[in-house]
């Protein structure tokens, strides 16, 4: 989303998600041991580098290929390093986009509650599976289905009441795009699985697909834009 007034709704919506995102932190964050310091600092770092770039997209559409590091911080950071990465993550992006403030606190609630969904779908599923390589696979890819999911149906209705776009004028259900997401969620497994084999430094090895996935997200949106804009001129 872009800057410009906001509707009632629309407040009342941010508003909405704020409380909630807040009382989920509240809810979850307990006495933990304090988590492994070193993979917060590589996992957050990236994180940011990654967010911090994001490629625009059209109608108020941003992309970023930071799924696979949310998915990581999901699956192995305590309550408060959850919080803070998803913090950190967007004060870089806020750092290079100056978005308005009200559109980017709404990001991060969004970006909160998803990835705290994430890390519920994770812990549940890593219970249910089998402890090997394959559960925790199948886990990092349940909990990072639920984080596209949920992120999308939040961002959805912030359009719909904030620019008038119905979920699918806002194209963030569009198979392609939803296709790439799955991708790069795809990536998140084997990272997840080799950070907690080999240690966090195997990241910088295994992120190296997402070099790739920036571009090709790129061209991807580039094509469809290109293919609205005469469809857009003959309405017009």
């Amino acid at each position: 989303m872009k800057g410009g007034r906001l509707s009632g709704p629309a407040l009342a919506y941010i508003a909405g998600a704020s409380v909630l995102a807040v009382a989920v932190a509240l809810i979850r964050w307990r006495s933990e041991p304090a988590g492994n310091l070193v993979l917060f600092s590589v996992i957050t770092g990236l994180g940011m580098l990654a967010h911090a770039y994001p490629v625009q997209g059209f109608r108020h559409q941003a992309y970023q290929v930071t799924l696979p590091f949310i998915v990581i911080a999901a699956a192995t950071f305590s309550t408060p390093q959850l919080v803070a990465f998803i913090v950190l993550i967007h004060l870089a992006e806020q750092a290079r986009l100056r978005r308005p403030l009200s559109i980017q606190w709404f990001n991060l609630c969004d970006y909160y509650l998803s990835a705290a969904a994430a890390a519920a779908v994770y812990q549940r599923a890593v219970q249910q599976l089998p402890a090997d390589a394959l559960g925790h696979l199948t886990a990092a890819l349940s909990a990072g289905c639920v984080f596209i999911l949920l992120n999308r149906v939040l961002l959805a209705g912030a359009l719909w009441l904030a620019r008038g776009l119905s979920p699918v004028a806002s194209g963030l259900f569009q198979s392609e795009l939803l296709a790439a997401d799955l991708i790069i969620t795809w990536v998140a497994g084997p990272m997840l699985l080799l950070t907690l084999q080999n240690g966090p430094w195997t990241v910088l090895v295994t992120a190296g697909p997402l070099l790739l996935a920036r571009p090709a997200l790129s061209a991807l949106l580039a094509r469809r834009q290109a293919s609205e804009r005469p469809a857009a001129a003959r309405a017009a």
